[in-house]
């Protein structure tokens, strides 16, 4: 969805931005949202870094988060810093590191969401 958003943006088709923007925000918005990590991490001079199933990116979907948060790309929210490659806690320990996690995905989705009306004044406001 990030990246047609992108490639909407683009084209600029402000109609489509706008719903495709709502799509993203209110499926991260879920209670059931979660970032599709392997199970194994890495622990590393005090941090773990969690990497994507199936060495997946997500460029598109952190530059859209970037936008709506008024940030750059890694996104920090808390011990966490989230990018399009991985995901780096400060914490050595991985059940800390676990929990921590868990906690900046929900302080992350609570940020995303709080935009939501945000993000689409502005694109109904340049249709």
């Amino acid at each position: 969805m990030a990246k047609k958003y992108w490639e909407l943006r683009q084209a600029q088709s402000h109609a489509e931005l706008a719903q495709l923007a709502k799509s993203i925000i209110d499926s991260i918005s879920l209670p059931s949202f979660s970032f599709p990590l392997k199970e194994e991490t890495q622990e590393s001079k005090g941090t773990t870094t969690y990497v994507y199933e199936n060495n997946a990116t997500f460029p598109a979907l952190y530059d859209f988060l970037a936008e709506v948060l008024h940030s750059k790309v890694p996104i920090e929210v808390k011990d966490a810093k989230f990018g399009p490659g991985e995901i780096i806690v400060n914490k050595h320990d991985k059940d800390r590191a676990d929990s921590d996690l868990g906690m900046a995905v929900k302080e992350l989705q609570e940020l995303v969401h709080a935009k939501r009306s945000e993000i689409l004044s502005k694109h109904a406001g340049t249709a």
